[in-house]
Parts: structure tokens; sequence; C-alpha cells
């Protein structure tokens, strides 16, 4: 193929590992979206099922790629390399099969794609309608890319470009490496870029991708766990901390909140018993309260989501799954040393079907 032809802008590049279930309605709707076929790939990685029969359905010829069970990092690289996608695009959006995008999200993704004011982006996340956890979500996501990630967005400090809505310059990705074993392939890449000082990545808010969350708690913890894990190789591989940046700074800020957390949890409510002095506490949690469910009535409003409301007690009790979730993570990575290789990939038992209309639904 001739390099002298001129590039297309954007390529949709979907690594997939059994995800029959889901696939589909992803593709679909990633056309219905603005994203034509010709600009759309597939990486099977070691799929067992349906999986590469359907995107042979779907897709024209050659963007189809059915290769063994290597993980996602090695099957994003192949892609990558087969499909010529440096050489043929300006830039690539690598993206979960689980997704469903917003009527608009193309559009209003190449729109705003400047080579010259940024190297990557991501788009806004948000859950699809689900069960309790997924509107505990929706208040979690709400909050954190309303709000954090436009400051971490000005600041130059976004820790991670989700797997949902990951887009890369294609003329760095020689530059990065795919292969690093972690948990969390989308932050190792996302520090990469800060670290060799790549560029700035930008966050689009316009451009609106959904993504399933768990089905129940015990997938939940699964997930955050696995988060947390891929979290804690990712800083430690990176030296975050150590070094006089603004991506350091950042991260251990986030942990000294999750520190404050823990202890707010935990040794101040022992405090306040010790001395049976509960006047303290009882303040706090009602300042916290009151907090939290204005919050929670702001993210319902904004997602039109009334349902959400209904979460609202969740918050406490998934706020402290999560803290000794991040905590055991730590103890397990940094003190044991667990976790030195990457896990295989699976999404056995995760996955639910997406209704087709959802993103239609999700972003009236």
């Amino acid at each position: 193929m001739a390099t002298d032809r001129p590039k297309r802008k954007l390529a949709l590049l979907i690594p997939a590992h059994n995800e029959q279930m889901v696939l589909a309605d992803t593709i679909r709707s990633a056309i219905r979206a603005g994203q034509p076929p010709r600009d759309i790939y597939v990486v099977s990685d070691g799929s067992s099922d349906w999986t590469v029969d359907l995107a042979y359905l779907m897709l024209p010829d050659g963007h189809v790629l059915d290769e063994p069970q290597f993980g996602k990092g090695l099957a994003i690289a192949n892609g990558l390399y087969c499909f010529q996608i440096i050489q043929r695009y300006e830039w690539v959006h690598i993206a979960d099969a689980d997704g469903i995008f917003s009527p608009t999200y193309f559009r209003e993704l190449t729109s705003r794609l400047n080579a010259k004011k940024f190297v990557a982006a991501t788009g806004h996340v948000q859950s699809l309608h689900g069960g309790w956890i997924a509107k505990y979500r929706t208040f979690e996501y709400t909050l954190g890319l309303e709000v954090m990630r436009r400051v971490q967005s000005f600041a130059g400090t976004i820790p991670v470009i989700p797997g949902a809505t990951c887009i890369l310059r294609t003329d760095i990705i020689e530059q990065l490496d795919f292969l690093q074993p972690s948990l969390t392939e989308d932050m190792d890449l996302t520090l990469q870029i800060h670290r060799r000082r790549l560029g700035r990545i930008a966050y689009i808010p316009q451009a609106k991708a959904f993504t399933q969350d768990p089905k129940d708690f015990g997938d939940y913890h699964r997930q955050v766990l696995r988060w947390y894990r891929g979290g804690w190789q990712v800083m430690q591989r990176h030296r975050v901390g150590r070094r006089a940046h603004r991506i350091d700074v950042y991260m251990s800020w986030i942990i000294v909140q999750e520190l404050v957390i823990l202890f707010d949890l935990t040794v101040f409510p022992f405090w306040s018993w010790w001395g049976q002095n509960y006047g303290p506490l009882a303040l706090m949690f009602l300042f916290d309260l009151s907090v939290v469910f204005i919050v929670t009535i702001w993210a319902a409003i904004l997602n039109n989501r009334p349902d959400i409301i209904g979460a609202f007690p969740l918050y406490y009790i998934l706020r402290f799954v999560n803290v000794l979730a991040f905590f055991r993570a730590w103890f397990e990575i940094v003190v044991q040393k667990k976790f030195a290789t990457k896990a295989q990939w699976s999404t056995i038992g995760r996955r639910y079907r997406i209704a087709p209309d959802a993103a239609v639904a999700h972003s009236k």
C-alpha cells in the first residue's frame, strides 16, 4: 500500500475476547454514531465463541484479525500493525467491545481532534442502565468526569485514558509499549505519555460513550481489585511520586485522599467511641451526608436518571469497599510482590445484553 496517500482521520480498533453477546451492538452503535464500517477493525484475542463470525459478517474483508490468545496489549499492537493503522490514519480510537456510543459520538470527536494541540484524548464515559451497581456508577462517573476530569484536563494530570474511549495520535504509537505486564493497560499507556513527555491529553466531554458495569457485588469487587492492583503495578513501574512532575503530585494527592477516607471511616469513629464524644462524628457525618445527597440529585438531573437517587445509600457501603480494596491491592503489589505478570483477560459471566437503542435513550 502506498504511504504517500493522504491519511484518513480516524480508525476504530476493537480488541475482543469472547464478546459474542455485545460486539454486534457495539459495532452497530459505532456506525450509527458516524464511524464508517471501512474504518472499523476488530482483533479477536483467542475467542472461542461467535465473536469472529459476527465481526466478519458486519465488517469489510480484511478488517478482522483472528489470532491465538496472547493478551489485550499484544492484540492491540498486532491490530495496529496488521491493519497498517499508523501508516493510514491520523488517529486511532481503541475501544472496549462492551461499549455503546452516543448518536453523535464520532462526529463530535473528529470535529475536535487537533493534532497541533494534543497527542491523545478521551471522551465522556457514563454507565448504561443496569442494576444497583450501575446506578451507583452513574453517580460516581458524573462526579469524577463532570468535575474532576475537567480539573485534570486543565492541569495536564489525566491519570487514565479509559478503555471505553481511548484516542491516540498515530505518530506517537511507536513510542508506546503495549506489551508491559499490567492488569490496567490503559493506565500504563497514559503514564507512558506523561513520562515520555509526548504531549497533552485532551478531554472531549461532547463525545459520550456508555459502558457496562458489574452485575453484582462480587463482580464489582473483583473489578475494583483488578483496577487497584493494576494501578499499584503501574505506579511502581513508573516510580510515581519520585519525580518532579505534575502527574506525580496529582497521583500522590489521590493516595493521600484514600488515607484520609480510611481515617474517616475507621480511626475517627473508633476515637469517638473511645472518648465517648460523638458530637464531632455526628456533625461530620451530617455534613458529608448532605454533600453526597446534593451531588446525587445533581447527577440524577444532569443524566436524566431519577432512578439513581435510590442508590444514594450505596455510596457509603461501596466507598468503604473501595478503600479496603485500595489498601489490600497496595499490600499485595508493594509488600507481597504479587501479580508480577498479567493474567489473561476474560469476560466470562461479566457481560449482559445491551439494548440496541441504549445510547439514544441515554443521550436524550
